[in-house]
């Protein structure tokens, strides 16, 4: 077997392996869906300070669907994942850098609304932010 053959198969057999690898990670790191009705609360923090709870009883596999199921939010911002208004509240960078920090029990999500899968029981927060 001549050397390039030999250098094909190596790489062919690395790539292979990083695939592999990399579905792995994905597989073992996505967030788990339950089917089902489902009880959460979203609060939702206001400009002021106040805060209202809202409670959710859905089938919806994600937050931002419950929310839009429960029109917390409006369909053109649920399609584009891009949230500004929250229970008729508006949050504008462009008025006082303003914007809603979403979390699940005081600790700030790390996807978006859409892509969050929501359980029985659990707890949102959404928080009118603003200033720099």
């Amino acid at each position: 077997m001549n050397k390039n053959k030999k250098v094909v198969i190596i790489a062919v057999c690395v790539l292979v392996v990083l695939l592999a690898a990399a579905l792995a990670v994905v597989y073992f790191t996505s967030a788990d869906t339950t089917a089902g009705t489902k009880t959460v609360i979203f609060e939702v923090v206001s400009k002021d300070g106040t805060s209202k709870e809202y409670t959710l009883e859905t089938d919806e596999l994600y937050l931002g669907d419950a929310l839009l199921e429960a029109d917390l939010v409006t369909e053109s911002e649920h399609a584009s994942g891009f949230y500004t208004s929250i229970a008729g509240q508006t949050a504008l960078w462009s008025d006082n850098e303003s914007w809603w920090c979403i979390s699940k029990d005081g600790v700030d999500l790390t996807v978006g609304m859409n892509e969050q899968p929501i359980e029985d029981g659990e707890h949102y927060e959404a928080t009118f932010t603003s200033g720099s």
